[in-house]
């Protein structure tokens, strides 16, 4: 009764005066115990953590500042968002082996497997000996296929099909076509297009000596010298006998020099000739003596390190990662340092970091894709001057500079990025505990959805309405077979606050009826779908933003 409006018609006497003035007076002061109470709860957690900290010598860590963004801006336009030769530490004998084996001059087939611990530059080595002008040459065709842990056989051959044919400048069948294939289908086709050329193809990240074996028939050995590349953490499939030649490569640690430069080269790249300043060095070194060579894990603490000027920032990271070291103790050394880079993020960037881990394992992501999804879902700071667009190429930047994202060049799509899978993990725990988004991989059933947003990575088990779709503000479709007629309309009909619809490469011919419920959509993806026609209705959609 005290939010209701009190009217007492034809009265304007001293008695309604006063009881007005009661009643607000009566709400004041609900409202300031109800404030009071609130204010002792966040006085004894703030006491509480104050108190944590300094009985385990903590201090606090705090986010890299975007005040003066429009200068950040500025001057990141300025840098290369790709990792340079010169960049690199350690890469050129080892590559230089790998081209060794590759262009050995035998007709007989061969396999190379790279193998290593995740982290340890497995991916970078093989990329820059897989790009070298002289390999590429030396082919007649080549492919480069990353393998996720939740593959399906006939996407490989499909992606296999497009780029030995992409390689040779050759019409590529039409996606449609390819979809509709079957296993034996795809098949037939990329033994008969290899059989007759030296191709070379590369299986990274590769998991499963069952895909392997899948993958083995569908690439002929006609004594042509043809060669296949593996990258793997399992050294089970790096020594699997294949029945051909075989060559081995294990990745080692950085040497304890080639550790410091490559640190320095991210740590101090804005200091006078990238070099450490002497009242810096000993920490750098106690900082770096933690992370066993692993490059992924030295360039992360590079980029966290660079954001830090004082010698008392530099012992505030010291003191803070020892903490969790010796206290979560489960934790590998490399995804400390991950966790940290993410910590020290300012609260924007985490929520584009976090935003990634809605595609699925070892996705190329286009930027442009990733920018407009940053903007309809408000991440992006409008700042006077600048555009969203110029702010998000920055968060970008970033996010690559850090390594939190791998930006690279692809021709079809060109400006790209990729997570790292120990990012994607570190990604995906922090979803589940912030409750930032649901990741469905066909796992376990869907039987509530305690976030704003849906991932659909699997087409195994049927998307069903569930507890918690009604609250659902994003809706993002990687898989075939899910987003059929028959389940759609329902589905969409349950996401009435839905801002964010995003169905790109999705095999579908028509709208699903239910679209027009979606009253709050702001962005609309249907990019290589077969949609040839969009319906009328689609016109009362009126919030849909313009790309």
């Amino acid at each position: 009764w005290l939010h209701k409006t009190i009217h007492i018609p034809n009265y304007r006497g001293r008695f309604a005066s006063c009881l007005h003035k009661a009643i607000h007076i009566a709400k004041k002061l609900w409202y300031r115990r109800q404030i009071g109470k609130k204010l002792q709860k966040i006085t004894k957690t703030i006491k509480d953590i104050t108190e944590t900290n300094q009985r385990y010598d903590i201090d606090p860590l705090e986010g890299t500042s975007l005040d003066d963004i429009q200068k950040w801006v500025k001057n990141q336009a300025e840098s290369s968002l790709f990792i340079k030769e010169d960049e690199l530490v350690g890469v050129e004998h080892k590559k230089q082996v790998l081209m060794g084996w590759l262009m050995n001059g035998e007709q007989q087939q061969a396999v190379i497997s790279v193998v290593g611990m995740g982290g340890s530059g497995k991916t970078t080595l093989v990329a820059k000996t897989f790009s070298s002008e002289s390999v590429k040459r030396h082919f007649s065709c080549y492919a480069w296929i990353t393998v996720s842990q939740s593959y399906v056989i006939e996407d490989l051959f499909r992606r296999l099909i497009k780029e030995v044919h992409q390689a040779t400048k050759e019409e590529v069948p039409a996606a449609a076509d390819l979809n509709s294939m079957s296993y034996m289908e795809l098949l037939y086709i990329l033994v008969t297009y290899l059989e007759s050329r030296r191709y070379l193809v590369v299986l990274d990240d590769m998991w499963d000596i069952k895909l392997l074996k899948e993958m083995r028939i569908a690439l002929p050995n006609r004594l042509l010298g043809s060669q296949i590349m593996l990258t793997t953490r399992k050294e089970d499939i790096a020594f699997y006998s294949f029945v051909v030649e075989g060559h081995v490569h294990r990745i080692q640690p950085l040497e304890k020099n080639e550790a410091w430069e490559l640190f320095s080269k991210k740590a101090f790249s804005t200091y006078h000739n990238k070099r450490c300043p002497p009242e810096l060095e000993s920490s750098a070194w106690e900082l770096l003596g933690k992370y066993k060579g692993l490059p992924l894990a030295v360039v992360a603490l590079g980029g966290l390190m660079s954001s830090k000027e004082s010698s008392t920032e530099w012992r505030k990271v010291c003191n803070s990662i020892n903490w969790h070291l010796i206290n979560d103790h489960f934790l590998e050394p490399v995804k400390t340092i991950l966790f940290f880079s993410f910590n020290d993020l300012p609260y924007r960037l985490k929520h584009c970091f976090l935003y990634c881990s809605i595609f699925p394992e070892d996705y190329l992501i286009r930027a442009e894709r990733l920018i407009r999804l940053w903007m309809a879902e408000c991440f992006v700071e409008h700042v006077k001057g600048v555009t969203l667009e110029e702010v998000s190429e920055s968060y970008l930047m970033e996010l690559n500079f850090r390594m939190m994202l791998q930006v690279v060049w692809c021709p079809t799509i060109r400006q790209a990025c990729k997570m790292h899978n120990l990012m994607r993990e570190l990604a995906l725990s922090t979803l589940e505990k912030d409750k930032f988004c649901v990741v469905y991989d066909g796992r376990e059933e869907m039987e509530e959805i305690r976030a704003r947003r849906l991932s659909i990575q699997s087409s195994e088990g049927e998307i069903k309405v569930c507890k918690g779709m009604s609250q659902l503000r994003s809706f993002h479709v990687f898989v075939t077979g899910v987003f059929s007629p028959s389940i759609s309309s329902t589905l969409l009909s349950q996401f009435k606050l839905l801002r964010i619809l995003d169905l790109e490469d999705v095999p579908i011919e028509e709208l699903p009826d239910g679209l027009i419920y979606l009253f709050n959509l702001r962005y609309l993806s249907l990019s290589r779908t077969s949609i040839k026609k969009l319906p009328e209705s689609i016109g009362q959609l009126c919030n849909l933003q313009k790309p």
